[in-house]
C-alpha cells in the first residue's frame, strides 16, 4: 500500500521535489524546443547578412587592388592603337626642366620632339622603358638651347635612334658639343630642316616645317643672343586626318608676328604647344588668334606666367600645364583629340 497515495493523502517532501524538478524539465525542454526553432527561422537571415558583409569586404578589397594597381592613362598604350599620340613629359627639375615631347604613330612609329635638361634623360629614360619604347625612329631638336638637347646626353647612348633632324643653328656649349660627339659616335643620320621641307615619318601623319626661313646662312648665327636663336628654332605643323597640331619651339613674339604674316589661317590648329613654355616673352593674343586652338600645353615644370595661361582661356582654350597636370596624354583619332592628364589642376586666381 505504500506505493499508493490515498485521497486526501499529504505527498513527502521528496516527492514533491520529483514532481517540481519533472516540471521543470518539461519546461526546460519546450524552452529549448522554442530555441531551435526560432533559430531554424533566424539562421537564414543571419546567413545572408554574413554573406553580405564578406561580399562587401571582398568587392572592396578588389576595388582598392584594382585602383592601386591601375596605370596611368599616360602609359597605357591601348588608348590609342590605330590612333596618334602626343605625350608631353613631366621632367623633375630644381630648375626649368624645358620641353619633351613624345609622337607615337598609329603604326607605331616614334618621334621624340626635344628631350628636356641634362638632368631629365634618366627620367626619360625610364618612363620611354615604360611604354616599351625600345628605339626612337626619329629625334627632333627644335634648337640647340640645353632645355632642349640636355636629355639626349642619356638617350643616345641608351636608345637606337634612326634619324636626328635639326635646325642646322650650332651652339657654344658643352651639351651642344657632347651631343654633336654621341650622334657622330652612333652614325646617327643628320638632316637639317628648313621652312617648307616635309618629314616623312609614318603614313597618314605629314610634317610640314613652317620655321625657320630657308634665307639664314650657316655662319649668321654665330653671334647671336637667346632671343635670336630662340626665333630661329623648328616650328612644326603636324596633320592627321583633320586635327592639326602646332609645335612652336621657343619663339617669341616679334617672330610670331611674322608667322602670322606669313601664313594667316595655315597657322590654325586643334592642339597647340605654347611658345617658350608659356612664358612671357611669347604668345601674343595675335598669334593664339590666329592659331586658334581647342587646347594649349604650357609645357613646364613650373606655370611661368598666369596672364599666358589666362590668355589662351580667354580665346576659348583648354590649357593644361606639366608643372600642374603632370604627364599628359593626347590621343588624334583624326577628327577629335582626347586629353588625359595624370591630374586635374585646380583653378587658378591671383592673390
Amino acid at each position: 500500500m505504500s506505493g499508493f497515495v490515498k485521497k486526501g493523502q499529504t505527498i513527502s517532501g521528496n516527492e514533491h521535489k520529483v514532481k517540481e524538478s519533472q516540471g521543470l524539465s518539461k519546461k526546460s525542454g519546450f524552452s529549448r524546443l522554442w530555441a531551435l526553432k526560432r533559430l531554424k527561422t533566424l539562421f537564414p537571415a543571419v546567413l545572408i547578412l554574413a554573406l553580405f558583409l564578406v561580399s562587401a569586404c571582398t568587392q572592396e578589397q578588389s576595388a582598392a587592388t584594382t585602383k592601386t594597381s591601375q596605370q596611368p592613362a599616360f602609359f597605357n598604350t591601348s588608348l590609342h592603337q590605330g590612333k596618334l599620340a602626343i605625350r608631353y613629359f613631366d621632367l623633375q627639375a630644381e630648375e626649368k626642366s624645358g620641353d619633351a615631347i613624345l609622337l607615337t604613330a598609329p603604326d607605331g612609329k616614334t618621334m621624340l620632339i626635344d628631350a628636356g635638361i641634362p638632368v631629365g634623360g634618366p627620367q626619360l629614360e625610364e618612363r620611354l622603358n615604360k611604354l616599351g619604347v625600345k628605339k626612337l625612329d626619329a629625334v627632333v631638336s627644335t634648337h640647340p638651347h640645353i632645355d632642349h638637347i640636355g636629355g639626349l646626353t642619356t638617350l643616345l647612348i641608351t636608345k637606337p635612334v634612326g634619324a636626328y633632324y635639326h635646325n642646322g643653328i650650332a651652339h657654344n656649349t658643352e651639351t651642344y658639343r657632347k651631343v654633336q660627339q654621341l650622334l657622330k659616335e652612333k652614325s646617327i643620320p643628320q638632316t637639317m630642316l628648313r621652312e617648307g621641307d616635309h618629314v616623312e615619318w609614318s603614313p597618314g601623319i605629314t610634317i610640314e616645317v613652317l620655321n625657320p626661313s630657308a634665307e639664314i646662312s650657316q655662319n649668321s648665327f654665330e653671334k647671336w643672343g637667346t632671343e635670336e636663336l630662340n626665333n630661329h628654332g623648328l616650328v612644326l605643323l603636324v596633320t592627321h586626318g583633320d586635327n592639326r597640331i602646332l609645335f612652336t619651339g621657343d619663339i617669341y613674339k616679334n617672330q610670331e608676328y611674322k608667322l602670322v604674316e606669313r601664313y594667316g589661317d595655315k597657322l590654325r590648329a586643334k592642339l597647340m604647344d605654347a611658345p617658350h613654355h608659356g612664358d612671357i616673352t611669347s604668345s601674343s593674343g595675335t598669334f593664339i588668334r590666329a592659331v586658334q586652338p581647342e587646347i594649349a600645353v604650357l609645357s613646364a615644370n613650373v606655370l611661368q606666367s598666369l596672364d599666358v595661361l589666362k590668355r589662351y582661356e580667354k580665346e576659348g582654350a583648354t590649357v593644361y600645364n606639366t608643372g600642374l597636370n603632370g604627364n599628359i596624354l593626347f590621343v588624334s583619332d583624326g577628327a577629335t583629340i582626347s586629353s588625359y592628364p595624370d591630374k586635374e589642376r585646380k583653378m587658378i586666381t591671383r592673390p
